[in-house]
């Protein structure tokens, strides 16, 4: 099973003329390569999953694992809205490659999602998975919160290593912390948590942020490994702003424009998502150059 710490960028899928550019993304893999980042998550929310078609995001992640260390771990991002079909998916990227599967919650028809039904469907799919499962709790984008409840029975099944949990709610965390489920590793999905995140029992983070700050997530997590808790507050509180504004503010589109103004290739979110408009334009390269990144 594999032992998650660190960080970890959920990449982002690069178009060209709205078409998946796999030349671009080699490119910007290799430049990630140069940070001591524990591993990549591919196709997750960053990587536009969504927006792909099946061909789309296996052939994302077949081009990838070409161009990422062996020393680095590979997270996948799946999870459709049938256990069938999640199932069905696992298994093409499985003979491709890879370390463990991020299985986001079903969501379309998001009120039947009862406690019973989300339960059933990652036991489901935690049985019939050839890599191990990591539960991606995202509330913003599938509207449901996992229970506390249904992440114990879970978290004790022998296929579910952890969770990574982007709802930014610390009382949440704290409480599935609290539950004290021997091998469920705790990731934080946001780079505005990762500090406290740290201080309270998470293993490391899935960030956004790491696609364009790769070096300031790293180097939060090591001094708060060194016990150097000043500065990695200081730092933490840094990044904030940049983070809100590639997340939360302007999204995949805000996160590909910082891409491009730091030497990489973000271009443009597939449709019918977009980049930010000037203003926004103009916060991120005010904030990259508070940081240096630009």
């Amino acid at each position: 099973m594999p032992i998650l710490k660190g960080i970890y960028p959920p990449i982002v899928t690069p178009f060209e003329d709205q078409e998946v550019s796999y030349s671009q993304l080699s490119n910007n893999i290799k430049k990630w390569n140069e940070f001591d980042l524990t591993g990549y998550v591919i196709l997750g929310s960053n990587g536009e999953n969504a927006m792909l078609s099946e061909t789309e995001s296996l052939n994302v992640l077949e081009t990838a694992i070409k161009y990422i260390p062996d020393d680095k771990q590979i997270i996948i991002g799946a999870g459709q809205e049938s256990s069938k079909l999640t199932i069905s998916y696992m298994k093409q990227a499985r003979h491709i490659g890879g370390d463990a599967f991020l299985v986001v919650s079903p969501h379309y028809y998001k009120d039947q999602m009862t406690a019973s039904a989300l339960l059933n469907y990652y036991t489901e799919v935690a049985e019939n998975a050839d890599l191990p499962v990591i539960i991606y709790n995202v509330p913003k984008f599938t509207g449901i919160n996992l229970a506390l409840d249904v992440l114990q029975k879970l978290g004790t099944h022998p296929n579910i290593i952890g969770m990574k949990d982007s709802s930014g709610n610390m009382t949440y965390f704290q409480s599935l912390l609290a539950l004290q489920l021997p091998g469920f590793q705790l990731l934080t999905g946001t780079a505005n948590t990762l500090f406290p995140s740290l201080m309270v029992g998470a293993v490391g983070g899935i960030l956004a942020l790491a696609n364009i700050a790769a070096q300031h997530c790293l180097d939060i997590f090591r001094l708060y490994q060194q016990g150097n808790l000043k500065e990695a507050r200081d730092l933490q509180l840094k990044i904030m702003r940049l983070n809100q504004l590639t997340t939360t503010e302007y999204g995949i589109g805000g996160l590909k424009f910082a891409l491009d103004q730091i030497g990489y290739f973000g271009g443009e979110p597939r449709r019918p998502l977009e980049l930010p408009n000037e203003k926004g334009k103009a916060q991120i390269r005010t904030e990259l150059k508070k940081l240096s990144l630009h």
